[in-house]
């Protein structure tokens, strides 16, 4: 066994010296997450395992928001108290230790699941501070963010959180940028400005682009810097004054609130977009007027500029939402971009697809009000055994 191991069973066993006393059976363990991530002392294995697979995937979903390592020099020694102790009032603590040791203090019970989160973040996070910065690290680097990678963690593994974000933000304006970058330490969000630090982590990752912003803002955090100056220094160009700052975030939340970030479109989501991309509105040389043109004779006359280049920005907007449309609509949207690029090469049999394509979006329109007829059968006939 190491030195460093038997130094920390040493205070592992001093540290529950109390708890033994009141049950004698308790013995302590120590359970290990990966390498360099997390290490659980505990007087009950099973609470140990648990927290460590909440633990691992915590690091799972986070890796790449933070940049976390696959596992850093040392582990969060995180010590798992069955109660709060005399003179203890906090349900956790973060501390880093002389040589730049982080310890998570757990005292209570492992089921307050929303407070284990925040505990196990809050580590990784001065964990990631004193990888960066040495011992000199603050434990609670930017309260906000904290919430936000609690937030982030949860939309992750549980769909259904996203979409309570999203009806939050639906009935809600968002709330002033500053509110949420300077939130206090240590005390909790309301539920809806838990969803607003979710929309605001997804939005400022999104703005992110090759310079490595968003990874800049980490580092500036994780520095402790002034969180609104971090921003602005980390987003440089992006707004300027307060003003321009805060309509700058709005638009970002109105924009990814409405954006459906499930792994599939819906149905019917996807037939209006093949709508869309099927439907060519041109000027009648005649009369200069707006005109529908079929599809039929738009695919006759993809070798124009005009049209040619339009075919090919449909190409480049549909192309990468393909995989993402629902099964019914799949073969529509295969058929469509198949007859547009026949089109485009001036193929004698380019016209074919616009009835190909025709005849697959009917399918799909017939299999979704069956679908839709089906669940509202089931709707009624549960409603009927309920009532």
């Amino acid at each position: 066994m190491k030195l460093a191991d038997r130094r920390f069973w040493l205070l592992a066993g001093v540290m529950l010296l109390p708890v033994q006393a009141r049950a004698e059976a308790a013995t302590p363990v120590l359970v290990q997450s990966s390498a360099g991530r997390f290490e659980f002392a505990t007087i009950d294995p099973a609470v140990g395992h648990a927290v460590a697979a909440l633990a691992e995937e915590m690091w799972r979903h986070l890796e790449r928001p933070l940049g976390l390592p696959a596992g850093f020099s040392s582990p969060v020694f995180v010590r798992l108290l069955p109660s709060p102790g005399v003179g203890r009032a906090a349900t956790f603590e973060v501390n880093i230790e002389p040589g730049g040791v982080v310890s998570v203090w757990w005292r209570g019970n492992p089921d307050e699941s929303a407070l284990l989160r925040r505990a196990l973040v809050r580590g990784v996070l001065a964990r990631l501070a004193v990888a960066q910065r040495g011992a000199g690290a603050t434990a609670a680097p930017a309260p906000w963010l904290e919430h936000a990678c609690v937030a982030w963690w949860r939309g992750r593994t549980d769909g259904a959180q996203i979409d309570l974000a999203r009806l939050r933000a639906a009935g809600m304006e968002p709330p002033a940028l500053a509110s949420l970058l300077d939130w206090p330490a240590d005390s909790d969000p309301e539920p809806a400005v838990s969803s607003a630090m979710f929309w605001l982590i997804t939005f400022l990752q999104a703005e992110s682009g090759a310079a490595g912003e968003w990874k800049a803002l980490v580092g500036r955090l994780l520095a402790g810097m002034d969180p609104q100056a971090a921003l602005a220094a980390a987003y440089p160009g992006r707004f300027r004054g307060e003003a321009s700052r805060e309509l700058w975030w709005q638009t970002g939340w109105h924009h990814h609130r409405r954006v459906n970030i499930l792994p599939g479109l819906e149905a019917a989501d996807s037939r209006r977009i093949l709508e869309i991309m099927a439907r060519f509105v041109y000027a009648a040389p005649e009369d200069d007027a707006d005109r529908v043109i079929p599809l039929a004779e738009i695919l006759t006359r993809g070798m124009e500029p005009v049209v040619g280049a339009d075919l090919v920005r449909r190409l480049e907007v549909t192309g990468p939402l393909l995989s993402a449309f629902h099964p019914f609509y799949l073969n529509a949207g295969l058929s469509l971009m198949d007859a547009f690029r026949a089109s485009l090469a001036g193929a004698a049999g380019a016209v074919v697809g616009a009835a190909t394509f025709e005849a697959d979006l009917r399918v799909g329109v017939e299999l979704e009000e069956a679908s839709r007829r089906a669940l509202d059968a089931l709707e009624a006939a549960a409603a009927k055994r309920r009532g």
